[in-house]
């Protein structure tokens, strides 16, 4: 069976193919009736606009990239997919949805700029640009769109949480029910130096231990990659001679192995060592964990609505957009009674 042509949608509604082409694609100056008139046959005939089509006229490709340092098959990058799509769907853009997850990823997207004349914005999300991938960004001629990322000086727009006053906000309250040992547990950088961008939850972590005259037991860093990396960190703070009595790990989903080898080596949770993530993830509902949570499926709303409007030469009018993050105490802490 031959594929319908917009030349026989245009003969169904007894127009031209430009004004099916206008119609279809919802561009002003086609009266209501005729309007529907070419949706109907176009549905009848089950025809669909063809996006290559559309951009050759429009010059937009109704499409917008997402790169991502994170598992795409994470709880984040998930919800922030999910809100994005909340958006994007009903204004008729796809995602395409590319990954740098490690440093040859990294270097394939930013060498070949897979992206470049095939999407109307970039979304990057998770890291910083190096001086030499803005200058690749700069060249795709694109608005630029990031979020949870430190670095704003080669976007337009951008949508974050504040990471180390969430942070902050978690040890104060820790402190507050009466912990004052602590170990912070981090994810370990594929890359070296700052090109993954510095660990602001580590920062908030270690000015407030400061702040607030405690005792710091030290910063570990784990690998879920390396079977063995969270049976030795765990290890490693079961052995110090001053053991935590709460351990604040930089997500929901670190938090969760971190729990369960605990208690594979006999250690109670959170009777003997409190454990809090950071997320408010799925993970974090499912065993009622202490997190601090940000809503990532509505940073995704928002960052789309951001997108669509710099995709349309709109200016922002909040270029920068800070979401709070909100303390959901759960069962994986409890208040400590000194003497």
């Amino acid at each position: 069976m031959a594929r319908t042509t917009i030349e026989d949608v245009a003969k169904a509604a007894g127009v031209s193919t430009f004004t099916v082409s206008r119609a279809l694609r919802g561009m002003d100056h086609v009266a209501p009736s005729t309007r529907e008139k070419v949706l109907e046959a176009a549905k009848n005939l089950n025809y669909t606009v063809s996006k290559a089509a559309s951009s050759l006229a429009s010059g937009q490709t109704n499409r917008i990239a997402l790169l991502s340092r994170d598992r795409i098959a994470g709880w984040f990058m998930g919800e922030l997919m999910d809100g994005l799509y909340d958006v994007l769907n009903p204004a008729r853009y796809d995602l395409l949805v590319y990954r740098a997850g490690n440093i040859q990823e990294r270097s394939t997207f930013f060498t070949n700029l897979p992206a470049n004349r095939n999407a109307d914005a970039l979304i990057m999300t998770g890291f910083p640009a190096t001086e030499q991938e803005e200058q690749a960004l700069a060249s795709m001629g694109m608005p630029i769109i990031l979020v949870n990322s430190p670095d704003t000086d080669c976007c337009q727009g951008s949508v974050a949480i504040n990471d180390e006053e969430s942070e902050t906000t978690l040890v104060r309250y820790l402190a507050a029910i009466g912990h004052r040992k602590f170990c912070y547990i981090g994810r370990k950088e594929p890359l070296p130096g700052s090109q993954w961008g510095h660990d602001t939850r580590a920062v908030g972590y270690r000015n407030t231990i400061v702040d607030l005259n405690l005792t710091d037991c030290g910063m570990h860093y784990i690998d879920l990659a390396d079977p063995l990396s969270v049976k030795q960190t765990v290890a490693t703070i079961l052995s110090l001679p001053e053991r935590p009595t709460a351990l604040c790990v930089s997500s929901d989903h670190y938090a969760l192995a971190v729990i369960h080898e605990l208690r594979s080596n006999g250690v109670r949770v959170p009777e003997d060592i409190s454990v809090a993530g950071h997320d408010g993830s799925d993970v974090a509902a499912s065993i009622k964990l202490t997190t601090m949570a940000q809503p990532a499926r509505e940073i995704g709303r928002i960052t789309a609505r951001k997108t669509l409007d710099l995709a349309a030469k709109k200016t922002l009018d909040e270029p920068r957009t800070i979401i709070q993050t909100v303390l959901t105490p759960g069962d994986t802490t409890r208040p400590i009674a000194h003497e």
